[in-house]
């Protein structure tokens, strides 16, 4: 075992005895370095002994880190920390941006505090705030904010240590959802910014290239962004336990690696070729956001290049344990993030149980088959079930331990999907980058298209394996004297088996196989052609009502495949992870996008919508207010040139073949003020086609209705989207007399804070004769087909 392993081990040792007991204990620096003497004399006196030499620089080693990790604690009576201020009475903080974490409809920032105001006036401080804003509007980088509102001390989250996880990442004071002032900006590192800029970029290409939920998983398997993966989905890889390939890790690395080395190479040759390639790696951990895991894996492929540079050859062992040390060393607290520990397990795993699976595999396929079909067996099952297999004996008590659940699933999950995952971030990283490049749009395109079928085969293996009964089981009993026993069990274990073969050395690119990789793209040609073709239009009108949580999202699309949107529901990934359920992977267009009314549960995702698709109208009543989703969304409009217009009661819009959009509400002549009602001037549609129409209610009362009744306009609809998501206040017995649908949908979120759909409104709709009540909340997205004459409905549950 080379030396620098059990040194490695000591400094961590070090760090974890300094967490637990010295800090606090109260333990002096001093007294640990008064105590580095002893290992000191010895390592100076007894140099030429081997042996004692490496048990004095262990020790040695061991108090260094401790001392380390006890610099790293923060004081909390230093009038100068930030985090001095915690639950005191602070009512504004100053600071720059250093990081922005865009969510589904909020936004993380990370401030580096300057100054705290205090009743007595302005205190400057330093460290590091997380502070939760609105997703809109949008801050960057460098931005200068004064954040209103007092400091709060992280708390835990149920079933995990959230606490200590941003202590992790050197923070110790929350801010949420407080009120921003931009105050300006702050002089920036040009390198980091203009990398951001172009992470951001690549981001809304992906977002562009492909539907999601596709679009979302390549973003993260890439660029480490999660803001647009719905949470049930995010949910099924927890359940299946493969969220691991939506994180960038070190197979990532590897690959980026490898490719920068592949083409530096023959570009300008082997010595400068190293260093562009290390050069590379440092900027996509950068680029990707430098977490502990990603700095790990970074460091990891910088020092396995540097091997193969100097013609030595790297063990994964070296590498790894080096990359611990100077991770560590730069960022203690990073030994307790989660990320930094599976991805160190899964490693290490790799290293010392790949080379004894193969070798039993091996032992056992030979005894029952020739030795050249062995080869082959052992050569397609080595990434396929080995490298899976091995890499879970370490990371799965950890996962137990840290989440307190077990997939019984996730071997054969992994099994199924890491083999596609290389593939996937090869052909999905080349649209990303070729989308940077407006004249590649067409070679950004095809590959999109590539890496989107890996993708859906991905999503779907995942989606179908957390459907499976007992796919996950609860584990709240493993705690920490249950990993110490799992691990020194595996000790024993390892230290007992017959040792054969060498330690693994680390590898960045599979050999060439160049015919395997005509066959792929080919196959991946001809299915491609197939979804197309099957996903063609069939001369029938859809109208799906999506299944977007609390609020409204209506997709119709017509007999010649064109689609128009009305609303866009509450949640931008709800949104966009619907639309790609219900479009054709190649169809990135909205004909007409409909906004009925300018609240949150309508609006919030027709913004990310307007940034994705190509949109080609748009239509609402005029009155957005001083929303910001709405200004963004004229923003993006006038951008893109997109037509808009301004619907009152009496218009028409023709959709061909006999479908007509009618407007049936607001009139003409009304207008918005203090005391008229939001809900009460919604867009108020009738959609129809020979004997088949849909009325669209959006969030009118039962003033609104009574306007309707009174108006004259003809009301009847086989199919009523019931207005306001089942509020009391609408679907009055008048009303739904009126409309006599033969089906009625309600839009509503899975338990609500509004208690929608009301009692009262469903005793309504089950009092009318004939008429069939459905929820999103219970059948998922509600989908209606039909010719014009007959109605047919299909649910997702």
């Amino acid at each position: 075992m080379p030396p620098l392993v059990p040194i490695a081990v000591c400094w961590i040792l070090g760090l974890v005895v300094a967490h637990h007991w010295l800090v606090p204990l109260g333990v002096q620096p001093l007294s640990l370095v008064l105590l580095s003497l002893l290992p000191l004399a010895a390592l100076v006196l007894w140099w030429h002994d081997r042996s004692l030499r490496l048990g004095a620089a262990c020790a040695l080693v061991l108090l260094a880190g401790a001392l380390r990790y006890g610099y790293a604690v923060p004081d909390p009576m230093d009038p100068g920390l930030v985090a001095t201020y915690n639950g005191r009475d602070v009512t504004a903080v100053e600071g720059v941006v250093r990081s922005v974490d865009v969510r589904d409809n909020w936004t993380q920032l990370l401030l580096e505090a300057e100054l705290v105001e205090l009743e007595e006036g302005w205190q400057r401080v330093s460290g590091r705030v997380l502070v939760s804003v609105s997703r809109l509007p949008e801050y960057a980088y460098g931005d200068r904010l004064r954040i209103s509102g007092p400091l709060d001390t992280p708390t835990d989250l149920t079933g995990f240590p959230y606490r200590q996880y941003l202590a992790s990442r050197g923070i110790y004071s929350v801010m949420d959802w407080r009120q921003a002032k931009k105050l300006g900006l702050s002089p920036v590192s040009l390198l980091q910014a203009t990398l951001l800029s172009v992470r951001e970029r690549a981001h809304q290409r992906i977002a562009q290239l492909m539907p999601d939920p596709e679009a979302s998983l390549l973003q993260g398997i890439l660029l480490g962004t999660r803001r647009s993966i719905a949470a049930s989905l995010y949910e099924d890889y927890n359940r299946t336990g493969t969220s691991h390939i939506i994180v960038i890790s070190g197979s990532n690395i590897a690959i980026v690696a490898g490719l920068f080395s592949l083409v530096f190479s023959r570009l300008v040759g082997k010595r400068l070729a190293y260093w562009l390639t290390v050069v590379g790696i440092a900027l996509y951990v950068v680029f990707v956001g430098a977490d502990a895991a990603v700095a790990r894996a970074g460091l990891m492929g910088g020092l396995f290049a540097t091997a193969v540079y100097l013609g030595r050859r790297a063990t994964a062992y070296v590498s790894l344990f080096a990359a611990a040390v100077l991770l560590t060393l730069i960022q203690p607290g990073a030994l307790w993030d989660v990320g930094f520990q599976l991805s160190f397990a899964a490693t290490l795993s790799l290293c010392l149980f790949t080379p004894p699976l193969e070798q039993f595999l091996a032992r056992a396929f030979a005894r029952f088959t020739p030795p050249d079909a062995a080869s082959v067996v052992l050569r397609a099952l080595r990434e396929a079930v080995l490298v899976t297999m091995a890499a879970q004996v370490l990371t799965l008590p950890l996962i137990v331990y840290h989440f307190g659940r077990l997939s019984l699933v996730s071997p054969l999950a992994n099994l199924l999907i890491v083999p596609v995952q290389p593939a996937i971030m090869t052909i999905g990283g080349g649209a990303a980058l070729a989308g940077l490049v407006p004249l590649l749009g067409p070679l950004a395109q095809a590959l999109a298209w590539g890496s989107w079928l890996l993708l859906a085969y991905t999503n779907t293996v995942v989606t179908w394996l957390a459907r499976w009964p007992l796919a996950s089981l609860e584990v709240t009993w493993f705690g920490v004297s249950w990993l110490v026993v799992y691990y020194g069990a595996l000790a024993g274990l390892a230290w007992l088996w017959p040792r054969r073969g060498s330690i693994a050395a680390m590898t960045l690119l599979p050999r060439r196989r160049s015919a395997q990789a005509i066959l792929g793209f080919s196959a991946v040609g001809v299915l491609l052609a197939w979804v197309a073709v099957l996903q063609l239009p069939d001369g029938k009108l859809h109208v799906a009502f999506l299944d977007v949580g609390q609020g409204d999202a209506v997709l119709i699309t017509t007999p010649l495949g064109q689609q128009i949107l009305v609303d866009g529901g509450p949640s931008p990934a709800a949104l966009t992870a619907a639309l790609g359920r219900q479009m054709p992977f190649w169809d990135r267009s909205l004909e007409l996008v409909v906004m009925t009314h300018a609240d949150a549960d309508h609006i919030s995702g027709l913004a990310e919508a307007a940034a994705r698709f190509e949109i080609g109208g748009w239509l609402d009543s005029g009155e957005g207010g001083e929303n910001e989703i709405y200004s963004r969304c004229l923003a993006l409009l006038e951008e893109d040139q997109v037509p808009r217009h301004v619907a009152r009661a009496g218009q028409e819009l023709a959709l061909g073949q006999g479908i007509v959009l009618e407007v049936l509400h607001p009139p003409a002549g009304t207008g918005s003020g203090p005391g008229v009602d939001a809900n009460n001037r919604s867009l108020v549609l009738r959609l129809r086609w020979g004997n088949a129409s849909f009325l669209l209610a959006g969030d009118a009362d039962a003033a609104a209705e009574r306007q309707l009744l009174e108006a004259g306009w003809p009301l009847a609809a086989s199919v009523l989207k019931v207005a306001h998501h089942g509020s009391d206040g609408s679907s009055t017995a008048e009303f739904l007399a009126a409309v006599q649908p033969s089906h009625a949908v309600i839009s509503v979120g899975a338990d609500n804070d509004y208690n929608h759909p009301a009692g009262t409104v469903l005793a309504r709709l089950a009092a009318q004769d004939g008429i069939t009540t459905l929820r999103t909340d219970e059948q998922g997205t509600i989908e209606f087909t039909t010719d014009g004459q007959v109605l047919w409905v299909d649910t997702d549950q």
